[in-house]
Formats: structure tokens, sequence, C-alpha cells
């Protein structure tokens, strides 16, 4: 919605500035006619030049309407009224002198506002048009009345400036094109430089909260950890109940693991951050450690390519962003899971798919984004880091439904992000 009503205010916009440019061509037309008849004293078709003001009057009026209405403006219009003025020019320049009249570079003008503000097609199409109003107007338009037009240096002079005219129009349509094309490559890059950036402001902001909540709970899992420890030493003779603390204890002693992890790995760079591992070695031992945190679940891992052999450098954070995409899986199906691995010799692709409910468009679009979930009690922030961790290493990661049931989460990244140099 947002980028169809940014559409339509940019036709709205440039239809606005042609519109103004008509009404200062209206006045110095009838300024030049008064000059011409009055001051000059020469015999032109005045009634008929005015006719021509006329139209170009009521053109204005209609455009003026026109932009009241809602409905927005497109390129074929926008084009079509550009069409209109070179229609009025091309009147206006038959009627003085045509090819003699010095206005006759202002044929230029919409050619210029085409190649500018419309596609490619539409530009050269106003080249050959204008080429072609220009060529007529060498052969037919009714004469000013000057005895020296009539000499072969002026009738040289004047096919020279055809000839200048239509280089000039082939060089505006591939020249100027190319410039405003660049002009927007360079506004999208920097919008995107700049969705990059609040992003990595949102990231830098959970960081820092994130490292505020692992001091914090350091104490807290501490005492825990030690009572559930006690208790699994006063309750080891009740079978089910020491079953449970001890299950409850490697948990907890999980979880000050994950805190010393991010305590250690924080601030460190990329290569020092993991060790050295062959990909599917590296994606096995994932795999079974998370395997082990959720007991129950059967998950079934197929692993393929010519680079699964490639060794690595096992990072924290794409381990955790790889994590939260496994449990996300286990929430929406807990029985089963899928995890197919394709290593190629540039880039790792992986699909972790489940049996759930799968996803609709709306939440395949949305994925990724911050504080989005479609989970009830989810936080909308495991997807969301996952998604900008394997984003910073160069890879992607898209959520699509199977057509056999259930939603497929597939991560891209390239080997050349987390591969070991030979030479070191």
């Amino acid at each position: 919605m947002h980028s169809t009503n940014h559409a339509m205010s940019h036709g709205a916009l440039n239809l606005q500035r042609v519109l103004l440019l008509r009404g200062i061509a209206v006045i110095g037309q009838g300024m030049t006619i008064a000059v011409v008849t009055i001051i000059l004293g020469w015999h032109i078709p005045i009634w008929h030049l005015a006719a021509v003001v006329a139209v170009e009057i009521l053109l204005i009026i209609a455009t003026t309407v026109r932009l009241t209405s809602p409905r927005p403006i497109s390129n074929h219009e926008f084009f079509t009224q550009l069409l209109a003025d070179v229609a009025i020019l091309v009147a206006l320049l038959y009627f003085s002198g045509g090819p003699t009249n010095p206005f006759i570079a202002l044929l230029l003008l919409p050619l210029v506002i085409a190649v500018a503000t419309l596609p490619k097609i539409y530009g050269w199409s106003m080249a050959a048009i204008t080429v072609m109003c220009y060529s007529g107007l060498m052969a037919f338009y009714v004469p000013l009345p000057l005895h020296a037009l009539a000499t072969y240096e002026m009738k040289l002079l004047i096919w020279g400036m055809w000839f200048e005219f239509i280089i000039i129009a082939g060089a505006i349509s591939y020249f100027v094109k190319r410039m405003s094309d660049s002009l927007q490559e360079r506004d999208q890059a920097i919008a995107h430089a700049r969705e990059e950036k609040l992003m990595m402001d949102r990231v830098v902001d959970l960081g820092a909260l994130a490292a505020g909540v692992a001091h914090e709970l350091g104490t807290p899992l501490a005492t825990m950890t030690i009572i559930a420890k006690d208790l699994q030493q006063d309750y080891k003779e009740t079978q089910n109940l020491s079953e449970s603390l001890g299950i409850l204890y490697e948990q907890l002693q999980r979880c000050k693991r994950i805190l010393s992890t991010m305590s250690a790995s924080a601030g460190q760079l990329q290569a020092s951050s993991g060790c050295q591992l062959r990909i599917e070695e590296y994606l096995h031992n994932i795999i079974t450690e998370w395997g082990d945190a959720r007991p129950g679940i059967h998950v079934e891992f197929r692993s393929d390519g010519a680079g699964s052999t490639a060794k690595i450098v096992a990072e924290h954070t794409l381990t955790q962003a790889l994590t939260n995409i496994f449990n996300n899986a286990a929430d929406e199906s807990p029985d089963y899971v899928e995890i197919d691995v394709h290593c190629s010799d540039h880039d790792v692709v992986i699909d972790v798919c489940d049996l759930g409910r799968g996803v609709t468009p709306e939440i395949a679009r949305d994925a990724g984004q911050p504080f989005f979930s479609k989970k009830e009690d989810g936080l909308g922030l495991g997807f969301f880091l996952a998604t900008t961790i394997i984003n910073r290493l160069g890879g992607s990661v898209s959520l699509f439904s199977r057509r056999e049931g259930g939603s497929c989460t597939r991560v891209v990244f390239p080997l050349t992000s987390l591969l070991i140099s030979t030479n070191n």
C-alpha cells in the first residue's frame, strides 16, 4: 500500500509540474504573438495561432480537473499528456515558420521530461515522434515574412539545425535516461542501507539487553542449580522425583553454559568465537545437542553435496541462529522434524521442515521482522535474530508451506563467509 501511494503522488507531482510549464508557455506565447504583430508588424496567421493557444488553455483546465481525481496517474496517461504538448507546439510552429522559427528547439522539452520520468520505451518513443514532427515541419509550414530565408546559405543552416536536433534527441534519450536510472539505483541503495542500519540498531539494543539479562540471571541460576542438586541427593530413593530433579539440574546447567558462551564470545572476532570443523560434522553436532535438549522428538537428518567435507569456522552466533530455527520447527511439530542439508562448492542450503499447520503468505512475508510471531506466547525475537545473523553472513532465510503439509524454513549462506583459507 505504501508503494502504491508513493507512485500516485509521484505521477501527480510530475503532472503538476507539466501544468506549470503550460501556464508559463501560454503567457510566453501570448507575449510573442503581440510583439511580432504589433511591434514588428509581421503578417502572420494570428487567428490560427490564437485558436491553438485557446486549445492549450482548455487542456490546462482539463488537466487541473483531472488532478482533483483520486485515480492514480499512470505512465501511459502521463505520456499522452506530453504528446498533447507536442501536438500543440507543432501546430504553433506550423503557423509561425516551421524550422525557421527559433523556438523549434522547444520540441526537446517534452523529450527531456519523458526520458527523465518515464520508462525507456516511452523515452525512445518520444524521441522518434519529435524527430518525425521536426522532419514534417521541414516540408510543411507557413513561412515567416523574411526574404533572407530564400538564400542557399539559410537553407543549409535550417538543414543543419534539423540534423543537430536529431543528434541531441538521441543523446538525451540515451544519456539522460542512464543518469536517471543511476540516481534511482543510488536512492534504492541508500534506502536499503538505511533499513539495514535500523535493523542493526535493533540488534545492538537487543544485545545490550541480553548482556544485562545474562548478568542478572547468573546468581539466580547458580542458586537454583545448588538447590536442585541438593534436592536430588535428598530424594534419591524416590526414583521418579529423583529423575525429574536430574532433568531440572541438567537444564539449569545448560542455561549456565549458554550464558557462559554468550559472555565468552561477546566482542570477539568471528574466527576466535568458534572451533574448526567439517561442515557436516558441525551441523551433526548442533542437531545432536539440540535433540538432547528436546527429548521425545524424532529428527530425520540428511546431508549430501561435494562441499560437506569443507572445514569451516563453527561460529557460536550461527549455532544459535540454527538452534532458534530448529526450535521453531519443533514447536510446530513436537514429534517429528526433517532437516535436509545440501552443500555445494559455493553455498550451503538447509531445509528445516515440520508437520505443523503451515504458514500463510502474510506470515511468510513478515517472518524475520522484530517482535513478529505466529505463536500466541512468542516474543518474536528468535526468528528475527536468526535471520539477522544469517543475513550478516551473506545468506538468506525464507519460510514457505509444503504441499504435503507443514512448513519449511530454508537457510542459505555462502561457504566463503565461514570457510577456512588453505593458506592458514
